[in-house]
């Protein structure tokens, strides 16, 4: 046993090294493995017009090696890596779009319909060239080959947030903030099948290890990492810092990334024991994390701090944030 520690111990070593600013608004960030690239989406400054952008970068360096200018500013980014279409979610503008990579340009921006809509994160299928997008109270379902809106997937709960997809069981789950929930969708009749306690506050987002079939969800509200079965047996929570948010799985290393928004700081947890293994400082709003589960390289978006909202029936200042050194950054994680 001491000889598996040791090695264990040894493998989850981890340093930051090295940490970038990028653009401004930093939202989510993909890892390309066919381009060898990293993607991350800044919506600009409040107030700056055509500012959104999607920044491509060197994972080695981080320079910019090409920009990618959207109309909608986007906050999510799924990358379907056998088409190389990267779709973003527009959240402000109700819509989706799609970008194909090998030429950079926008191909198509579409939505369901109604007026309003929530657009947060999209996942892809890609044996079945399907992208779903969670909406908050439903779930889009996005044609790939033809990149349009297909149909909504609903009674998934409330609160629709993460989605993390068991691709082999053609299941679909679904965080439900408002209820510490977790549904279960399945995806070949479209219709929940199940729902079970998150285990934890304000369940946001989540990732499926497929092969030991684990859901990892990172509670916002209660500041941890729940690890279920699926179905829904609690088998661990992890304490990983305030307002858990960013979750991504590398399971050829069987690490754990978690990026606490509140706290500053991604947690490295290593899966075959549940122990968190470091706490890294990654600036003032750490989101979201790639992973190059080749290398073990990782990557980690950080939002800049933000003035505080307005109370209500105030007025938004309309001068800009003062400048935060550590935010709209990129850092690089890698073995120690």
């Amino acid at each position: 046993m001491l000889a598996v520690a040791m090695i264990s111990g040894t493998a989850a070593a981890q340093k930051i090294d090295k940490t970038v600013k990028v653009g401004a608004g930093l939202y989510e960030i993909v890892y390309n493995e066919k381009d060898n690239s990293v993607y991350v989406a800044g919506i600009g400054k409040r107030g700056e017009k055509d500012a959104a952008r999607i920044y491509k970068l060197d994972p080695d360096t981080l320079e910019i090696k090409g920009e990618i200018s959207v109309s909608h500013a986007a906050f999510g980014l799924g990358l379907n890596r056998r088409t190389q279409t990267l779709y973003t979610t527009n959240t402000r503008d109700n819509s989706v779009s799609a970008i194909d990579l090998k030429t950079g340009k926008v191909i198509a921006t579409f939505n369901h319909g109604k007026e309003k809509s929530h657009t947060r994160e999209a996942v892809i299928d890609e044996k079945n060239n399907k992208v779903y997008v969670s909406n908050m109270t439903d779930i889009w379902v996005i044609d790939g080959k033809a990149n349009k809106f297909s149909h909504l997937i609903e009674n998934v709960g409330e609160g629709v947030t993460g989605l993390a997809l068991d691709e082999k069981g053609s299941l679909l789950y679904v965080t439900n903030m408002s209820k510490d929930e977790v549904t279960v969708v399945d995806l070949k009749t479209g219709k929940s099948v199940r729902s079970f306690a998150s285990g934890g506050k304000s369940p946001i987002n989540a990732v499926y290890d497929a092969k030991d079939k684990r859901l990892f969800v990172a509670n916002q509200g209660s500041g941890t990492v729940t690890v279920l079965d699926p179905q829904g047996k609690l088998l661990q929570t992890i304490e990983t810092g305030a307002g858990a948010l960013g979750i991504n799985f590398n399971p050829v290393k069987e690490l754990l990334y978690v990026a606490n928004r509140g706290a500053g700081t991604t947690s490295v947890i290593d899966t075959k024991t549940y122990k968190v293994v470091s706490s890294l400082k990654t600036g003032t709003h750490p989101q979201t994390i790639a992973i190059d589960k080749k290398t073990g390289k990782v990557f980690v978006t950080n939002k800049a701090q933000g003035r505080p909202r307005p109370a209500a029936g105030q007025p938004a200042p309309s001068e800009p944030a003062p400048e935060d050194p550590n935010g709209d950054v990129v850092n690089v994680i890698v073995p120690n």
